[in-house]
């Protein structure tokens, strides 16, 4: 389609189903972001405006999303309905992408935790089809901070950004002189289209298909659970939900929309070494060990008359695509790991504030195991990713669903991107990144999660950061503090 008739931007293709669902999730006021960030590091260099914008200039042209935005279309279906497309910007500016800010109070992870809110409370105009849908908040020249729309990408995928971004830094051998490190305002990058090619949609690229059999099978489970189990003996009993729901054509007002909460715990270096090395030993991973802790701390410490636990873990599914693009590709290929636990067995696991380490690693390994099993011995992860097949394709149809509470009540999250690796072939330039963050905002508890979710992401041979969030209002602030706390606590008497 020709751009000047569609102000400016060149109509892709039409959005796959996760991708209206997230488009939709913001602009109902839903959900608002993620954010993936880097602490870069040079002996004589820092993260100065003309330093980014050459480097950037490279990411953009390798990472075609970076172009994306999400445009309202007339539906194909049903007259006076929209079908949200992909749209590619002939050019981003500078100023609209990249951000800098010099704070010297920003020092601690409790500083972090406060910017990690202020980026997920600030929205992306949508409407505005001239603007892209991400930004680089640099932090004091020197934390890379990548905030972007759900719709385009996934959290692997900030680690994708952050990887073209490290290896177009070490690439620049340009030495920047005080004059050069202002970037006028007018500055922009033009998208030329070059030997990146746009990613497949993923959905598309799964040979399973989609049981009607497992479909009717889990919607009669969670039903039959929501029945069954009283409310009082769930995880997150408590939690001050506020059951109001904004359709396609009354989104929730600004002042409405979902506002989240943030809080960090950092693993040292020493700690999580003897994680990963207790983790080999007992046949099990460190999200399945993270997720047997956090369960106990619930079950034991704040939820003591709880019964039943329901719980998620995401699941890149890029590996089990018809082609594996591998972790360097930005794109949203993300599905979810559901389970269902008896509680009694993590709360014997920690009595009188004394754990039972036998018991943690055997609940470790158990855990472990059945998620391989659902990943790759069978398509239960690969069917929930499927299903979003089923909410529709017109903007009503998939506005109008909000089924996803039967599944997502009552639950938390972890989310782990694993191990921010460079590029094999990057130069060495002298950058190197020496901490990672990772996030997404809150989704609205009606429609998602009660519990916090837990983003996890570290440095090899580094800390290990994880950012519980949860929606504003929804949990006590101090609950979540001290369930962190007593996750490093437990952590550290295991190994």
């Amino acid at each position: 389609m020709d751009s000047t008739a569609t102000g400016g931007y060149e109509l892709v293709r039409k959005a796959a189903p996760l991708e209206v669902l997230t488009d939709l999730f913001h602009d109902l006021g839903i959900q608002s972001n993620v954010r993936v960030s880097c602490e870069y590091f040079h002996e004589t260099k820092k993260l100065s405006p003309a330093r980014v914008f050459r480097a950037l200039g490279q990411v953009i042209q390798e990472i075609p999303a970076l172009s994306i935005i999400g445009v309202s279309q007339p539906s194909e279906k049903k007259e006076g309905n929209h079908r949200t497309w992909e749209a590619r910007l002939p050019i981003l500016g500078f100023h609209d992408c990249v951000e800098f800010l010099n704070d010297s109070s920003v020092k601690s992870d409790t500083a972090l935790a406060k910017i990690s809110e202020g980026i997920h409370n600030r929205w992306f105009d949508t409407q505005n089809t001239t603007k892209p849908w991400w930004r680089l908040l640099i932090v004091n020249g020197t934390n890379a901070i990548f905030v972007f729309h759900h719709s385009i990408g996934d959290g692997i995928s900030g680690y994708a950004f952050h990887k073209s971004l490290l290896a177009a830094l070490n690439a620049d051998d340009t030495d920047d002189q005080e004059s050069d490190n202002e970037v006028a305002h007018d500055q922009v990058f033009d998208i030329q289209r070059g030997p990146y090619e746009d990613e497949p949609i993923a959905i598309d690229e799964i040979d399973t298909k989609l049981s009607w059999f497992q479909v009717i099978r889990t919607f009669l489970f969670w039903n039959v659970m929501r029945i069954l189990v009283r409310p009082k003996y769930l995880l997150f009993s408590d939690a001050k939900v506020t059951n109001t729901y904004p359709t396609y054509s009354k989104p929730f007002p600004v002042e409405e929309r979902t506002c989240s909460r943030v809080e960090i715990l950092r693993i040292d270096q020493a700690t999580m070494k003897r994680c990963l090395a207790s983790c080999r030993d007992h046949q099990t991973s460190f999200t399945a060990l993270l997720h047997t802790i956090i369960s106990i701390t619930f079950a034991a410490d704040i939820y003591r008359k709880a019964k039943v636990g329901f719980t998620r873990v995401a699941v890149n599914i890029r590996p089990l695509l018809r082609h594996d693009p591998g972790p360097d590709v930005f794109t949203n290929a993300s599905a979810t790991y559901y389970r269902t636990h008896l509680l009694g067995k993590y709360r014997a696991a920690s009595q009188d504030g004394i754990l039972d380490k036998d018991t943690v690693w055997k609940l470790a390994a158990a855990y472990k195991k059945h998620m391989n099993d659902s990943i790759y011995k069978s398509d239960n992860v690969l069917q929930g990713y499927l299903t979003c097949r089923l909410l529709g394709e017109d903007n009503e149809e998939v506005g109008a669903f909000y089924g996803l509470g039967l599944y997502l009540n009552n639950s938390f999250l972890i989310s782990n991107i694993g191990v921010f690796h460079p590029k094999e072939d990057m130069k060495a330039g002298g950058w190197s990144v020496r901490d990672v963050g990772f996030g997404a905002a809150a989704i609205r508890a009606a429609v998602g999660d009660y519990g916090p979710v837990f983003s996890v992401a570290s440095v090899q041979n580094g800390d290990c950061v994880i950012a519980a969030t949860w929606e504003d209002g929804v949990l006590k602030e101090e609950m979540v503090k001290n369930v962190l706390i007593a996750i490093a606590k437990r952590l550290e008497d295991l190994v």
